[in-house]
């Protein structure tokens, strides 16, 4: 029996392979960096509403906008709202970019959240708002 000559076969299963295993890391970023501005976005949502209710009808709108702003500046829109029964709805809109969202010309992402909370029966009732 003769043998074969078997040299760069690895070499060119990683040449194939190695492109692939970028571009699926690079999701992965992506689809990371999305969250966790997701869950950056909420938790300042929920800690302005808190704040806010905690003041109990002694804020207005503009100190929880001012709020928002010291702990994110690169926001695109920020939204607050309180009613007559001191009900409080913040919405914030934010552009993320992806680490190789241009190889697929998505050069930006829009993350959104937007919670909304109220006292009932002396309880902070804060939710998010779908």
């Amino acid at each position: 029996m003769f043998r074969l000559n078997n040299k760069g076969q690895t070499l060119v299963l990683f040449v194939i392979l190695f492109p692939i295993f970028i571009f699926i890391m690079a999701i992965v970023y992506d689809i990371g960096s999305l969250y966790y501005e997701k869950e950056r976005l909420d938790n300042i949502c929920y800690m302005t509403i808190d704040y806010g209710l905690d003041l109990n009808g002694e804020v207005d709108e503009n100190d929880l906008i001012d709020l928002v702003m010291k702990n994110i500046t690169d926001l695109n829109d920020i939204t607050v709202l309180i009613d007559d029964e001191n009900t409080i709805t913040i919405s914030l809109n934010k552009n993320v970019k992806g680490l190789f969202g241009t190889i697929l010309n998505i050069n930006t992402t829009q993350v959104v959240s937007e919670y909304r909370g109220s006292i009932v029966n002396n309880r902070k009732v804060i939710e998010r708002v779908e």
